[in-house]
């Protein structure tokens, strides 16, 4: 008799060695890193820094000159964003990417929809497939926006709209998601709502995000990497990264004595 086993991978994803030339210039410069399952991982970093292009490489929007990347113990270096999406990785962007015309109510079913294994055909009705309305339902109270269901997304605060845009990414119940300054633009108590939101999510989700606010990011983070020119040049706990000499110099811009 055979007996299979299962094999948790150590990290949820990983960069190894990642570099993307855009002609001499090197957006992403040998980087190197490693999120455990589980874990609340912060990227912060003065603009500039590789932020975005170290997402990109991650999410699959964009594929690296060298390196590898990883995700849940698969190679998917060369897969495409959507393939990531299978295998258990959702991400959100810098600006809402919402269907504004339509109700709450509809992105979220839309999203359930497009993410089901049910057969679903766009001349079909979304009220017609199995359970739909049900499981919107459900999500819109999860994330509190059960009082806005049928108002159309361009009517919503701009805090809804990023509350809703986390909610759409945990449709598909994601092993890792990936959050790009989710609290930019929102005023100090919207972003203490939505702070709190992702601080509830499951210890089943890996989350990384990128976060301007530090206050956010050393609220949410177990551990913090700082990117400068495309390098990472710290990375430890929040306490451990607030007073490291490199990044009081490079991120906030401050002389220290030694």
């Amino acid at each position: 008799m055979t007996t299979t086993t299962t094999t948790t991978p150590e990290y949820a994803i990983a960069a190894t060695s990642l570099t993307v030339r855009f002609g001499a210039f090197k957006a992403t410069d040998d980087v190197t890193l490693g999120v455990p399952v589980g874990e609340r991982r912060a990227l912060i970093g003065p603009n500039g820094a590789g932020k975005s292009t170290l997402f990109n490489l991650l999410g699959g929007q964009l594929r690296p000159t060298e390196g590898r990347v990883s995700l849940l113990g698969h190679d998917v270096t060369r897969l495409p964003a959507h393939r990531r999406s299978r295998l258990g990785l959702a991400r959100t962007f810098q600006l809402t990417n919402l269907l504004a015309e339509l109700t709450v109510r509809q992105n979220v079913e839309l999203t359930l929809a497009a993410r089901s294994k049910a057969a679903w055909v766009f001349w079909r009705r979304l009220g017609a497939v199995d359970g739909l309305a049900e499981r919107a339902l459900d999500v819109l109270a999860r994330w509190d926006l059960d009082g806005s269901a049928d108002r159309p997304v361009r009517e919503l605060a701009y805090g809804q709209q990023r509350v809703l845009e986390i909610a759409l990414a945990m449709c598909g119940d994601p092993e890792v998601l990936l959050l790009d300054e989710p609290t930019a633009g929102l005023s100090p108590a919207d972003a203490r709502r939505l702070t709190g939101l992702v601080a509830d999510l499951p210890r089943t989700v890996t989350v990384v995000l990128i976060e301007h606010d530090m206050e956010v990011a050393f609220a949410l983070a177990d551990r913090v990497s700082v990117l400068q020119a495309g390098r990472i040049i710290a990375d430890g706990t929040p306490d451990e990264v607030s007073t490291d000499k490199r990044v009081l110099e490079a991120y906030l811009g401050e002389a220290t004595s030694a």
